[in-house]
């Protein structure tokens, strides 16, 4: 199909002012993936918000594949070991699914939280961390629950974990590469929570698992000038109770580099709002776990 957009050339670059490009709406996964190896340098299209968003910037595409029609990629599915959501999913849906509610509720929560009405209606998990735009949340979520993502490549199917994704690791190849699925091994997670309550100068996300005969802490910190960045520890205890909570917060936020500095605030001062929102969300969780 072509599309031949009113004013083409003549305005400030918006969705309103492209020229002509070729709209291909693939039925199914393997149809999506047949398009995108015909035309690599066709621009993937999911809910469109950040889309509109890039074309303000200054994108031109000649080509846009629209994922609408890929009811397959909207599933939450859970096996009793992971987590498996479609990057379909809107913020609005996905959070709401009841498998996910049932299964990691804390996420349920955290997910649920984020952007306005008419953006969770609209973007979709996939699109989120495609973007990888700093002040986007999912990032940080999914980034401490060590999420995997799958993708189809030109080179057959992949996988990373978001923190990789976020710092460009090559294990996501140039060209094309369509998001369809990303996964949380729940078998070892213990406990999840989310702290926006500093945003946009700071936002936390905690994950507690069981690892060999001990518990591991990670976090994931991020703001909206910054990447997230990822911070672990280890404890040599078996529950969250017995978890030194002050001791562990100040040993990961200490990990934090200078790099997560920046004019709204000194690396420094960041340090001590994450130590104080980790000491927080392990007190939580303890009580929590006690009462429990």
């Amino acid at each position: 199909m072509r599309l031949q957009s009113r004013g083409a050339g003549l305005l400030t670059p918006t969705q309103a002012a492209l020229p002509p490009f070729d709209l291909l709406r693939p039925t199914s996964l393997a149809d999506a993936r047949a398009v995108l190896a015909d035309r690599p340098e066709a621009v993937i299209a999911a809910g469109c918000t950040d889309l509109v968003a890039a074309i303000r910037e200054g994108l031109v595409p000649s080509a846009l594949v629209s994922l609408r029609n890929l009811d397959e990629l909207r599933t939450v599915e859970h096996d009793g070991a992971a987590l498996r959501i479609g990057a379909l999913n809107t913020h609005h849906d996905g959070s709401a699914h009841p498998v996910l509610g049932a299964t990691l509720p804390e996420l349920a929560d955290a997910w649920s939280g984020i952007a306005t009405v008419r953006i969770r209606f609209r973007a979709t998990v996939g699109g989120n961390l495609m973007a990888r735009r700093y002040r986007y949340e999912m990032p940080v979520i999914l980034g401490a629950l060590d999420t995997a993502m799958e993708f189809s490549t030109a080179a057959g199917e992949r996988h990373c974990t978001v923190d990789e994704f976020v710092r460009r690791d090559p294990a996501v190849p140039e060209g094309w590469a369509l998001l369809h699925t990303l996964s949380v091994d729940t078998a070892s997670l213990i406990a999840f929570r989310y702290d926006r309550s500093m945003r946009p100068v700071t936002t936390v996300a905690l994950a507690i698992r069981r690892s060999g005969d001990g518990l591991r802490l990670t976090a994931a910190v991020g703001s909206e000038y910054r990447p997230a960045v990822l911070v672990r520890t280890d404890v040599p205890v078996t529950e969250v109770t017995a978890i030194d909570h002050a001791d562990a917060a100040h040993e990961m936020a200490g990990q934090l580099p200078d790099r997560v500095g920046d004019y709204a605030g000194s690396a420094r001062y960041r340090r001590r709002i994450v130590e104080v929102l980790l000491r927080r969300q392990l007190e939580a969780t303890a009580d929590r776990r006690a009462v429990a």
